[in-house]
């Protein structure tokens, strides 16, 4: 087995557009490190070892590199492809075929990228966990919903990987697994071909072990060139914010992050402290509100026609959701608007606010996936976010990076320059 898989993607289509080495190679790596180590962590849904080589091949032939030429990746199993199955997590659409891919997938394809094989996804991307293990510790959840994508790129079986995020799907996973997470501001990346759960927070996202890898992603899939030297010659302002749940939190996680305003004041960053506004005590049961009464729409298909094939997770959610009336569906919504108004003006002092991203490390056992209540406020904003590791040992931990609606770029350029300052 050789190391090509250790590196980023953004290493990876340098090395491929130079000839320094091939899309076959790094495929080659990349499958080894799966066939050594998936019985274990369990990160696909759906591998065909032949297709992604065939790939890789077919990659390097083509005269023609784009931006992401040659680099492996993986597509959560909610995104549609015709070259493999989309399952949702669901054992109804466990052969299900759809004619197209997802917008993402194709925007990746066209890109250059070669796609290796369909990562674990809990079913509907909500709470009941796949197979998926945290390569960190075995016994750990990886969290959800995007645990394979996040667990594979944690284990060195490729760099770069789709996510989704409707509560806590990208943050939670990759502060659990010691991988980085972009969550685009919602509706700003297209969700064409990707199954919805909540149409007002559904948001794409990805997964890497770099926030350039991150800002690379999204360049491929926005248009938009990135600002990663934003910081060249001032230290980001950042503002710290405990939040409502700080002390439902673990102590270790507070520390995490107490620690990490330190490291990054010490680096010359502006780090003040910022209290939530009094609406923010609303904004979890708003949440809840509005993820369990669009979810029972979305999902009226499979409710009606493969109840008995569904979890009692999601039985209980969507069963909550169709009880919720009109006006307590509008009241969550007014909730969200009230707090986003209030937050806006802080980004006009501050490039980003440090908060949290999980109640602590993974927690152990695979029959869950963790608390989500550390992203579920900036989700309901439709706000971005960067899950940055802040702690290796025994477990990841992390914080969470949120920046301003539309401000995706310049929040990664503040991800990158927190991600180096708190690196190893």
């Amino acid at each position: 087995m050789g190391d090509l898989n250790h590196l980023d993607a953004t290493e990876i289509a340098e090395g491929v557009r130079t000839g320094r080495f091939t899309a076959t190679a790094v495929m080659r790596d990349c499958l080894d490190r799966i066939e050594a180590r998936e019985t274990d962590v369990g990160a696909f849904a759906h591998l065909d070892p032949e297709a992604a080589m065939a790939a890789a091949k077919a990659a390097d032939s083509q005269d023609d590199k784009g931006p992401l030429h040659g680099v492996p990746f993986g597509i959560k199993d909610i995104m549609d492809t015709d070259f493999a199955p989309t399952g949702w997590g669901c054992a109804a659409y466990a052969d299900h075929r759809p004619a197209r891919n997802a917008v993402c997938v194709e925007l990746f394809l066209a890109g250059g990228a070669v796609p290796v094989g369909k990562t674990v996804s809990t079913e509907f991307a909500y709470f009941n966990p796949g197979k998926t293990a945290n390569p960190a510790n075995l016994a750990h959840t990886p969290g959800g919903s995007s645990s394979g994508s996040a667990a594979a790129v944690a284990d060195h079986m490729l760099p770069l990987a789709f996510g989704t995020q409707t509560a806590a799907s990208l943050i939670r996973p990759a502060a659990f697994c010691g991988v980085m997470a972009y969550k685009s501001t919602r509706g700003h990346l297209d969700l064409g071909g990707v199954m919805g759960l909540s149409g007002s927070l559904d948001s794409l996202g990805l997964l890497a072990r770099s926030a350039r890898d991150l800002t690379f992603g999204r360049a491929v899939l926005s248009g938009a060139p990135g600002v990663a030297s934003a910081f060249a010659e001032r230290p980001p302002r950042l503002a710290l914010m405990r939040g409502p749940h700080w002390q439902d939190g673990t102590m270790e996680m507070r520390e995490v992050c107490l620690s990490a305003a330190d490291q990054l004041r010490a680096a010359g960053a502006d780090v003040a402290e910022m209290a939530h506004p009094d609406v923010f005590e609303r904004l979890t049961d708003a949440h809840k509100t509005v993820m369990a009464y669009e979810a029972a729409r979305a999902r009226i298909y499979e409710l009606r026609h493969f109840r008995d094939q569904i979890s009692a997770q999601f039985l209980t959610l969507a069963e909550a959701g169709a009880a919720l009336d009109w006006a307590t569906y509008t009241d969550a919504l007014n909730i969200r608007d009230t707090a986003l108004r209030l937050l806006t003006p802080a980004f006009l002092e501050f490039d980003g606010l440090v908060t949290p991203a999980a109640p602590g490390p993974a927690p152990q056992g695979l029959d869950a996936t963790g608390d989500p209540l550390f992203s579920r406020d900036w989700t309901l904003m439709g706000l971005p976010a960067v899950a940055v590791p802040a702690a290796r040992t025994p477990m990841p931990q992390a914080i969470q990076l949120v920046g301003p609606q539309m401000g995706d770029d310049r929040l990664l350029a503040v991800a990158d320059w927190v991600a180096a300052r708190l690196g190893d």
